[in-house]
């Protein structure tokens, strides 16, 4: 990754305050705000656990017609 789009990564983490960083001189030093991402660790795992129910109840649905397709055919 070039450092333009690695520094507009830093930006963007900081502007959403999961970081924050420091410059000094040629040394940009870079801290993580443990309870800002505490945040979107919960939210990730909320949206995780919404997923992962969807696509169970996908599964199932396809299995079933499958299972109703082969006892259809036979």
């Amino acid at each position: 990754m070039g450092l333009p789009s690695f520094m507009k990564h830093l930006r963007i983490l900081e502007e959403d305050g999961l970081i924050s960083s420091e410059k000094v001189g040629r040394v940009r030093t870079c801290r993580v705000n443990a309870e800002r991402l505490a945040v979107a660790e919960s939210w990730l795992s909320e949206q995780r656990k919404l997923w992962q129910a969807r696509t169970d109840r996908l599964a199932n649905y396809v299995e079933t017609q499958m299972s109703r397709s082969t006892k259809d055919a036979g």
